[in-house]
């Protein structure tokens, strides 16, 4: 009897199976972690993708070929555009120009935090440059954290809209400074002393540029289908698609870009077209898969390599963030303990820091390894720990709007 038509056994999975799979897993550790342990979902969600890539295990158990380690970090990386588009149109940087007392908060808690890290990393014998690189990936909190836990929380209030904002400066500054201190090492590798000019040049000039003109495409094809919600959701995965996409093919910076076309439609939208809870739907999935996917890209192996000094910059940088908020938290409109409060929420960091650092490890692999092995364990520490802390402050705050565990 020919029984060629049965497939072979055990059956070949395609390995695009395993991000299905691990949304899967992802989904019920986060309700998991919501109902029963009553702690953020993203929790959960990191948890799952750990799993997944100690060592491939569970793909070795359910018989799936392990996703290429490529294709994991552009999913994540995709997953995070969507992120920073949301975050950049959540907040009103017109709100700075009414209160410019919110730039000098934002200002004095990332410049001290560059320096105050700078200063640590060199007394721990980290070389100039790589202290200096992750000094800036340090000031920037995790957009994706405090989107999660805000969006979870329902939170509403001074202190969500504060670190919401404060958030998106911090994250401009960082990718901006990595970006100046990048052609730097450039210089360094090639001795050519244009690069320092050119390159960054280059890159926040066109990745404005191309931010500008996705919000455009944007809002003109959002304004032609009107307030439909599945037809805004289609129009904003596939203008973020096409804004990463050419970011990438561009060479310009794919976070800089996403981040600053969701400002820009925030503050190209006089028609008050797009309606953001729409939009936060599929933001939604994006951080569910980006904190798997984050989790399940972590490499283990390395992760206390420099435990020493990612102990040492997750202690300097609280003080340094919640210090600096706090002080100048009466002259930007808010009581001592909000501002307080504030810089609490602004701990978090998350593997976007080290999507920041994947170019330094292609220009120069002895430097991104020594940036890497201090962010490594700091990110693990502080998407952790800057979430549980994050739920505090907005607890605190009486701004939270549920529990959690959706009630």
């Amino acid at each position: 009897m020919d029984l060629s038509f049965l497939p072979e056994w055990p059956p070949t999975w395609p390995t695009a199976v395993a991000v299905a799979v691990l949304a899967l897993f992802a989904a019920a550790a986060g309700e998991v972690a919501a109902r029963w342990l009553r702690v953020p979902r993203l929790l959960g969600y990191l948890a799952a993708g750990a799993l997944f890539g100690a060592g491939g295990y569970m793909l070795q158990l359910l018989k799936i070929e392990e996703l290429p380690i490529r294709t994991m970090q552009f999913s994540m990386n995709f997953a995070a555009a969507v992120i920073l588009f949301d975050v950049g149109q959540r907040v009103s940087f017109g709100w700075v120009r009414r209160n410019p007392a919110l730039l000098v908060a934002s200002v004095l808690e990332s410049g001290l935090t560059f320096v105050a890290v700078y200063l640590v990393m060199l007394v721990l014998d980290i070389a100039p440059l790589a202290a200096a690189l992750i000094a800036a990936i340090s000031m920037s909190t995790s957009p994706a954290v405090v989107l999660a836990v805000t969006q979870e929380l329902r939170a509403q209030g001074q202190v969500t809209e504060r670190t919401l904002l404060l958030t998106a400066l911090n994250s401009i500054y960082a990718v901006v400074l990595s970006t100046l201190l990048l052609a730097w090492a450039r210089v360094q590798t090639r001795g050519v002393l244009d690069d320092f000019l050119l390159h960054p040049a280059y890159l926040i000039a066109g990745s404005l540029a191309l931010a500008a003109v996705g919000a455009r495409v944007f809002l003109w094809v959002v304004g032609f289908v009107g307030r439909d919600r599945a037809a805004q959701i289609m129009v904003m995965l596939a203008v973020v698609w096409i804004v990463f996409a050419s970011a990438v093919a561009l060479k310009l910076s794919a976070l800089l870009t996403l981040l600053a076309c969701g400002a820009f439609v925030r503050t190209f939208d006089q028609q008050r077209l797009l309606a953001r809870t729409d939009i936060g739907l599929a933001s939604g999935v994006a951080l569910a898969l980006f904190f798997a996917l984050s989790a399940a890209v972590i490499d283990g192996r390395v992760l206390f390599a420099a435990w020493l000094p990612a102990i040492a910059l997750v202690v300097v940088r609280a003080i340094c963030k919640i210090g600096a908020v706090s002080v100048l938290a009466p002259s930007t409109g808010i009581t001592w303990r909000k501002g307080m409060l504030t810089g609490i929420g602004l701990l978090p960091m998350s593997a976007l820091a080290l999507m920041l650092t994947q170019e330094v490890s292609q220009l120069n692999p002895q430097l991104g390894a020594q940036t890497n092995a201090v962010l490594l364990l700091s990110v693990v520490i502080l998407q952790v720990a800057g979430a549980l802390a994050l739920v505090f402050a907005l607890r605190s705050s009486g701004e939270a709007r549920v529990d959690g565990t959706g009630r």
